[in-house]
C-alpha cells in the first residue's frame, strides 16, 4: 500500500481546491466525507471520481471494511498519513474517508415533466436550511428542487452535510431568471404556492391538485415580490403559540408536509 505523505500532491490539493464554489464549477465536482455519506453515494451509483483514506482511521473496522470493498470494486483509492488526511478534510473530526464525486447534470423540463412536486428555494442562504429542505423533500416526495439567483450552492459541503445523502436522490437545477422559471412552472400545470408570513389563505384553503410547486422563501426576506405576484396562491402557516415566526427549514418541513397532502 502507497501512501500518501505530502500535502502538495495533486490529489490532496485538489480536494482542497473543492472547498471553493468556483472551483466546483470548474471542475464539476464535490466532495463528501464520512462513512454514511460515502457509503450512501456509493448505493446510490454516484460517479465517484476517488476516495481518500486515513491511514490512521484503519483501526476503525467499519473504515477497514469500507476501504476493502471500495478498492475490490475498482474504485481509485488512495491512502494518506493522518497529517495529510487532515488539510483536506472539511471537517474537524472528520472520520477517516472523503469521496470526490462528479456532479449530475439535470435538465429543467425533463424535471417538471417527471415531477408532480417541486420546492423553489427562493435565495435561501443558510448551507443547513438548504440541506435540511432537501431531506425533508426527500422524506415527503418525489420532490424535485429549484433553485434561483442568490442561492447558497447546493455542493457547499456544509449542504451536503446537513441533506444527510438525500442530495443524491433528489433531482435539482438551478435557474437564473424567475419570470423563466415561473413561466415553464406554468407551462408544464404546476400550482406555485409561495409561503409567506401573512395571508388571508392557510393550508386548509388549499385544494387537491395535480401538480403543485411550493416557494420557500429568503430566511430574512421572505419570497421576493415578483414571486408572490406571479403565484396561483400565497398560504401562510396559521401558529396559535406566542412565537413570531418560524426557522426557514422548520417553516420548509411543515409546508413540504403540508401541501404534499394536496396532490392527487
Amino acid at each position: 500500500m502507497n501512501i500518501i505523505k505530502s500535502k502538495d500532491n495533486n490529489k490532496i490539493k485538489f480536494i482542497r481546491s473543492l472547498a471553493s464554489k468556483k472551483k466546483r464549477d470548474e471542475e464539476n465536482a464535490f466532495i463528501v466525507e464520512g462513512i454514511k455519506f460515502v457509503k450512501e453515494a456509493i448505493n446510490e451509483n454516484q460517479n465517484i471520481m476517488y476516495l481518500l483514506f486515513g491511514e490512521a482511521s484503519f483501526y476503525k473496522s467499519d473504515i477497514k471494511e469500507l476501504y476493502e470493498i471500495t478498492y475490490k470494486s475498482g474504485y481509485e483509492v488512495y491512502v494518506c498519513d493522518d497529517n495529510t488526511f487532515n488539510s483536506a478534510a472539511d471537517t474537524i473530526n472528520a472520520q477517516g474517508v472523503i469521496a470526490v464525486i462528479e456532479k449530475k447534470i439535470y435538465n429543467i423540463y425533463d424535471i417538471l415533466q417527471n415531477y408532480k412536486f417541486v420546492i423553489v428555494c427562493d435565495r435561501l442562504q443558510d448551507p443547513g436550511n438548504l440541506g435540511t429542505i432537501i431531506r425533508t423533500s426527500d422524506a415527503f416526495g418525489p420532490a424535485a428542487v429549484i433553485l434561483n439567483k442568490g442561492c447558497v450552492d447546493i455542493h457547499n459541503p456544509k449542504v451536503v452535510r446537513a441533506s444527510a445523502g438525500s442530495l443524491f436522490r433528489v433531482p435539482y437545477v438551478y435557474m437564473d431568471s424567475d419570470i423563466e422559471l415561473i413561466k415553464a412552472l406554468k407551462e408544464q400545470g404546476f400550482k406555485i404556492i409561495s409561503t409567506v408570513v401573512e395571508s388571508e389563505y392557510s393550508f386548509d384553503d388549499l385544494k387537491e391538485e395535480n401538480k403543485i410547486c411550493v416557494v420557500i422563501g429568503n430566511e430574512g426576506q421572505g419570497v421576493s415580490r415578483e414571486i408572490i405576484e406571479n403565484s396561483c396562491m400565497n398560504i401562510t402557516i396559521r401558529m396559535p403559540g406566542r412565537a413570531e415566526s418560524l426557522n426557514a427549514s422548520i417553516a420548509a418541513g411543515i409546508s413540504i408536509y403540508e401541501i404534499r397532502k394536496k396532490l392527487l
